[in-house]
């Protein structure tokens, strides 16, 4: 070891700086280097629109510049993605506008009206889809906005400026699209590869871990939140794909599949997971013992070595570990059952059936997922003609009272505002109207708009100053679009800079607007200090009044809010009772995760929080057998009416979570049981008693639940 420190320090120095200074510029790329990249791109596509809208004319080169900032994000897709809804939303927000303007000429109060509906119903729609197309949705409506009001006093311009408006859009996303794949590109395969083996890696240690016994309730819950939320960021990545040439858009549908396989191998592992834990703490029952030597089964063939699969590689390797545990499970699962079934009662017998009937189900998923995961780089033919079946894709829905919150809060915020705009007669008050209008929708699909207003008021803030510098003390002494470059450069280069932080990303994007907005680039400038004030402050009046309506309309029906997310639990698990679809229990799932993902949203993890995950889980567990025992009733007709009649009981005490109908639905279950068992219908048993053994848990009870304190998020 001495030798060897010798021999390096024998080096010449100049050598040992070179060396250290490779390592300190390896440490810089991978830490500074992607923000840095994301700068330099953002800004060459912000003045390549700024330069080809001035070369062209346009009436608001400014408004090409400004959509390149707000297209702007890491991977080209995404970035497509939104400008492509953006586009959209434009579009269909000109179409609006001249429809407007063309039936209530110079009608104020009409035409304030009909934009105050259309903008509630957009930003309804923006609540309710909660993705990048719900961008497309919040444009529409201030889109029509933006056309209309200025063209109140002037109606036959409305069609220029709808035009103006559509071009200007359209180029700066063209430039962003265009600099985002030439140059220095990241694509969403990256990301989505990525995504891919942290999610599979996170239920194969939730899986391993539970089963050994190391691992908390209160982890086990806030897993299951992580979970959800990994899911819809997997899809919501998947979707963006679509909008990237090359192999991961073709692969979609694989990824799809590995969503579903993913989804319905948690829900058997919880619902397993939780009858065992339910045994436990009923005392007395053996059952869990005499699993445990299935369940290490099935953990060592999850292992490579010591560890887990991460790659698809390794992954092959489990697959075919889970190909032999699937051939030898019949067998060890029938010397369970003859070795212990003579010591065990009736209701333990039908426990360790129970049991070993969802072990079964989770090693099929669970080696189904596996398989998916592991021909990740296989022929793209066989995987399409295997995926040629799989249900609709995840969607996201929003429970309807925030919906409706949503869209009344911003129809009645432009109704206000553009009432008092118009009769105060100040002309920068038509800024203050359409940031209100911005805000209010874009705000409506966070659980946490207060953050949203006042990062990007804090970012309009800071921007007026530096606007006002560099406007009036350094843009009126230059010619030329190369010193307008340069004098705007260094502003705009700290704003991109600070959107790169998550915790500084809003005032980063809203300085960099303000900015542009207030400097107003054009053809022929403009310096008027007057002008430049009242807008400036019309612009932050805007946002605080956005804030204040937040505030003030209707506060606890946002994103996230655990009372409307709870309601809307039970509700899903009602319809699972009367809904008929060929993909009923892929549509069950996928609206009970996409209600958690949004609980999720508002990043706080009290006893209320856990009270409501655990409702979820077991409410999606009562959702998955009573879809079950649907289908073998419709597939059976000499099924016993006591079933049906036990699947109505279960339904009102969905649509009525009470004690009165809870103790209805377990004694309708119980008697189905019992009836079952007469006429010998044993492929019912696992289901009822699974229903019978979820009601009966204490832990599951509405009435003793901890109190929703959506104040506190």
């Amino acid at each position: 070891m001495s030798a060897l420190t010798d021999r390096l320090m024998s080096r010449p120095v100049w050598l040992r700086l070179a060396g250290r200074a490779r390592r300190t510029g390896r440490d810089w790329l991978d830490s500074e280097g992607p923000r840095w990249t994301f700068v330099v791109k953002t800004l060459i596509a912000a003045f390549l629109a700024l330069w080809i809208a001035f070369c062209l004319g346009f009436d608001s080169p400014r408004s090409a510049m400004m959509t390149v900032f707000i297209v702007a994000l890491p991977s080209s897709g995404m970035a497509l993605e939104k400008g492509v809804y953006r586009l959209l939303g434009t579009l269909v927000g000109c179409v609006a506008a001249l429809g407007f303007v063309g039936m209530f000429p110079q009608q104020a109060m009409l035409l304030f009206i009909s934009l105050a509906i259309w903008a509630g119903l957009c930003t309804a729609g923006s609540a309710l889809m909660r993705n990048a197309r719900s961008y497309g949705f919040v444009l529409a409506g201030y889109t029509a906005c933006m056309i209309a009001l200025p063209a109140l006093s002037r109606p036959l311009d409305v069609f220029d400026l709808a035009v103006s408006r559509a071009t200007e859009i359209s180029l700066g996303i063209l430039c962003s699209a265009f600099v985002n794949d030439v140059l220095f590109p990241r694509h969403q395969s990256e990301e989505l590869v990525q995504k891919l083996r942290g999610l599979y890696l996170s239920f194969a240690t939730l899986c391993s871990e539970s089963m050994q016994h190391l691992l908390p309730e209160a982890e086990l819950e806030r897993r299951h939140l992580d979970f959800a939320t990994d899911v819809a960021a997997l899809e919501s990545q998947r979707a963006a794909s679509v909008f990237e040439a090359g192999d991961i858009r073709i692969r979609s549908r694989q990824l799809h599949a590995f969503s579903l396989a993913a989804m319905a191998a948690l829900t058997t592992f919880h619902t397993l997971h939780q009858l065992m834990e339910r045994l436990r703490r009923a005392g007395g029952s053996t059952i869990p013992q005499l699993m445990q030597p299935l369940f290490n089964e099935f953990n060592t063939a999850m292992l490579i070595g010591d560890g887990l699969a991460r790659t698809a590689a390794e992954a092959e390797h489990t697959r075919l570990r889970f190909n032999a545990l699937f051939r030898s499970m019949p067998g060890l699962i029938e010397a369970t059952r003859r070795r212990h079934a003579p010591a065990l009662d009736e209701a333990q017998m039908l426990d360790l059936e129970t049991a070993l009937e969802l072990l079964q189900r989770l090693g099929a998923e669970f080696r189904s997922l596996v398989s998916i995961y592991a021909s990740l780089p296989a022929n793209l033919a066989r995987i399409e003609a295997d995926a040629a079946a799989l249900p609709p894709a995840y969607s996201q829905t929003t429970p309807p009272g925030i919906v409706l919150a949503a869209g009344l809060r911003n129809g009645l915020a432009l109704l206000i505002l553009a009432s008092a705009w118009y009769a105060l007669n100040w002309p920068s008050a038509a800024g203050a109207v359409m940031i209100a209008t911005i805000f209010c929708g874009l705000a409506s699909s966070s659980p946490e708009p207060h953050r949203i207003i006042h990062s990007t008021t804090l970012g309009f803030t800071l921007a007026t100053p530096f606007a006002f510098f560099c406007a009036f003390f350094m843009l009126n002494r230059v010619e030329g679009f190369d010193m307008l470059v340069l004098s705007m450069l260094p502003f705009l280069a700290a704003g991109a800079y600070l959107s790169t932080w998550p915790l500084y990303a809003g005032v980063g994007v809203g300085f960099n607007l303000m900015f542009a907005q207030m400097v107003a680039p054009e053809n022929l400038m403009r310096f008027n200090a007057i002008s430049f004030i009242n807008d400036s402050m019309a612009q932050i009046i805007g946002l605080l009044i956005a804030g204040l309506m937040f505030a003030l309309i209707l506060p606890e029906h946002r994103q996230g809010s655990r009372r409307h997310i709870r309601e809307a639990l039970w509700h899903e698990a009602s319809l699972a009772c009367i809904t008929v679809s060929p993909h009923l229990r892929h549509l069950f799932e996928n609206r009970i995760r996409d209600l958690l993902n949004q609980l999720g949203m508002i990043r706080i993890f009290d006893e209320a929080t856990r009270a409501i995950v655990n409702e979820a889980m077991v409410l999606l567990e009562l959702g998955h057998a009573v879809i079950s025992l649907r289908r073998a009733t419709a597939a059976h007709a000499d099924t016993p009416p006591e079933v049906r009649q036990g699947i109505e009981a279960l339904a009102r005490y969905f649509r009525q979570p009470q004690a009165r109908t809870r103790q209805a639905a377990i004694a309708a279950a119980g008697a189905a049981m019992d009836r079952c068992q007469v006429v010998a219908a044993t492929n019912l048993l696992a289901d009822l008693h699974l229903i019978r053994t979820c009601l009966l848990d204490t832990t599951f009870d509405p009435d003793t639940r901890p109190k929703e304190n959506d104040n506190a998020a």
